[in-house]
């Protein structure tokens, strides 16, 4: 079931979302509610953070793992 919502935006935000609207042949709320979609993602969908993100995010402390694992030094230790 929709409710209803009161937002307030600038004249000029509101021009676009009417212009926008009149463009598609819908309603303005039907463009604020794909907006909102598009923001926030459906329900059910998982938040994935957007690729190449994380990468070098993080410190291992130790300088050079990807040459020294490259140079098979490190061996882990068996699963018990």
């Amino acid at each position: 079931m929709m409710q209803r919502l009161m937002i307030q935006a600038e004249p000029e935000l509101l021009e676009r979302a009417k212009r926008r609207a009149s463009e598609r042949g819908v309603s303005v709320a039907q463009v604020v509610r794909d907006a909102m979609e598009h923001e926030l993602g459906q329900a059910d969908e998982e938040r994935v953070p957007p690729p190449l993100t994380l990468i070098g995010a993080f410190s291992s402390k130790h300088g050079g793992l990807s040459r020294r694992a490259s140079e098979d030094e490190y061996e882990p230790e068996p699963f018990r």
